[in-house]
């Protein structure tokens, strides 16, 4: 294999641009052995890259007779395969496989191209002439793999089987609706495999990975559900088709549904949301923080806001980066730390347009071309930000272990590096309760059902996965008295351990009185999702 030597010549930033991250060989193994079950005469693989599963194939096969035709558009790297020249039943085509003419196969497999879909810049041009091909309508698509899965699948001939690497979270988002309702209609997948220790399989991944396996046969049964988790079990597999701890009939994967939550409840344990519990929308709404378009435009530090002269009048407090809070509680003092320490929490917010520093400072923008980013250019004007409120609580986007959860004090507004929690009526007098669920481990192992998850044990939410978390009721959050919540409050404020260990006595109250309920006949106990929390 060339993997090695092209990467050590390779920049990572070309790699990236053309969405290569390589396919580990013994995973490759898995995925042939899958494919050539059928003794398929053709063989495709859309993303041939440096030849990992035209190998593996070669391997198992052995003596038997197939045709592998690859496509590889990235002709550096076709300089590190010497294939062509030693070989017979290898055709590689110098050409992008989605631009290229519908053609059927026995086999498929492929690790695509991982890529968002913004970046594919010919999209405009291609999808047109491949949704004639397929009769499908890309709405929604945010990465190049989901085109490649949804092509290859059509050219999958009847009987054909069809191995594909995927990124896990495509399972929960609103463009993976159509490729789920492909799969599931024409019977299409027999078995997910999912990988727990990405970094020690998969090295350069940046999502959770997992692997679609499919049959074209018609036959509606169960799929089957796999956790390999690290490459020691990996090598103990002989065949990956057979190696399963779960099922599921497709009935019980609704297109409309997240599967994540639904596929770990077959996998693992998954401990059951208390009664009585409601959405976290009933006490108001988590929206995303404010989207510039070109942060380093709009942020600025005092210092360089007092240069350019522009008046107090045009700039917003602003938290513009997560690592600017570090703690459970963010108040006005703390963000008067950041000022003095000439951090960008300031927002350029134009309000006075007769300001003649402000007005230099855009002609500045424009000069720099800020004016027709993406989100700028459909703007009016483009250096227009959106109004919002402070938001009284703060959420992490991305995160790594806990839900980052941040009561706010501070008078400051937020970028997207954190999503807004805005309360309504119901949620107002009882903002401080809900941070003790929120950054009690009850609370986040509760919220945490609802995540996207990304590789290296990096989690995703999304304003809907928040706003969608379950939380205790009105009634139960009363059981909390004012000032057992302020009493978190000042401990999270310097003592964040102490702060989550008084929240779960806090919410262990709530649980034991619902189980204890004469509803139930039951004696006060703990309840299950609180034990091995003490």
């Amino acid at each position: 294999m060339h993997e090695s030597e092209y990467i050590a010549d390779t920049a990572i930033s070309y790699r990236k641009d053309y969405g290569q991250f390589f396919t580990p060989p013994p995973v490759a193994h898995l995925m042939a052995s899958w494919i050539i079950r059928d003794n398929p005469k053709t063989i495709l693989d859309p993303a041939f890259g440096l030849g990992v599963f035209f190998e593996a194939v070669k391997n198992i096969a052995l003596d038997k007779k197939f045709k592998f035709v690859g496509y590889e558009i990235d002709e550096k790297i076709l300089n590190y395969i010497n294939f062509k020249n030693n070989t017979n039943n290898l055709e590689i085509i110098n050409e992008d496989f989605l631009e290229s003419p519908i053609r059927y196969y026995d086999a498929i497999i492929c690790n695509p191209p991982y890529m968002r879909f913004q970046k594919f810049l010919k999209r405009h041009n291609i999808l047109p002439i491949i949704e004639k091909q397929i009769g499908k309508k890309f709405l929604g698509y945010s990465n190049i793999a989901s085109i490649f899965l949804v092509k290859a699948l059509h050219q999958l001939k009847p009987n054909g089987r069809l191995a594909f690497i995927m990124p896990f979270e495509f399972f929960n988002t609103g463009y993976g609706k159509e490729i789920k309702r492909s799969l599931l209609e024409k019977h299409l997948l027999k078995q997910i495999v999912i990988f727990s220790n990405e970094k020690d399989i998969f090295p350069e991944a940046t999502t959770t990975v997992s692997i679609l396996l499919c049959r074209y046969d018609k036959k509606n049964e169960p799929i089957k559900l796999t956790f390999i988790s690290d490459k020691t079990e990996m090598k103990n597999i002989n065949s990956i088709g057979d190696y399963f701890q779960a099922t599921i009939h497709p009935n019980d994967l609704p297109v409309e549904k997240k599967w994540t939550p639904i596929i770990n409840a077959y996998l693992f344990k998954e401990e059951k949301t208390p009664d009585g519990f409601c959405l976290l929308s009933y006490y108001g709404k988590v929206m995303r923080g404010i989207a510039t378009g070109a942060n380093e435009f709009f942020a600025l530090n005092k210092s360089r806001a007092d240069e350019l002269g522009i008046v107090d009048e045009n700039l917003t407090k602003c938290i513009t980066k997560s690592q600017q809070i570090k703690k459970l509680v963010f108040t006005e003092e703390d963000f008067n730390e950041l000022v003095k320490l000439d951090k960008p929490v300031f927002c350029l917010n134009v309000k006075n347009l007769n300001d003649e520093a402000t007005l230099s400072y855009i002609n500045y923008g424009e000069r720099k071309g800020y004016n027709n980013r993406y989100l700028t250019k459909n703007r009016s004007p483009w250096f227009k930000v959106e109004h919002r409120r402070r938001a009284p609580i703060l959420f992490g986007v991305f995160n790594r272990g806990r839900l980052k959860v941040v009561r706010n004090y501070s008078s400051a507004i937020n970028f997207t590096c954190y999503h807004s929690f805005y309360p309504n009526i119901f949620g107002m007098n009882i903002l401080n309760k809900l941070f003790v669920y929120l950054i009690s481990d009850i609370g986040q192992k509760i919220i945490q059902l609802n995540k996207r998850i990304y590789g290296d044990k990096l989690d995703k939410f999304e304003p809907r996965d928040l706003n969608d978390a379950k939380c205790p009721n009105f009634e139960q959050l009363n059981l909390i008295t004012d000032a057992e919540a302020n009493e978190v409050i000042e401990l999270a404020k310097n003592d964040e351990k102490r702060a989550i260990e008084v929240s779960n006595r806090l919410i262990e109250r709530i649980l034991n009185v619902q189980q204890s309920a004469p509803a139930d006949r039951q004696s006060a106990g703990v309840h299950p999702l609180v034990a091995g929390f003490h």
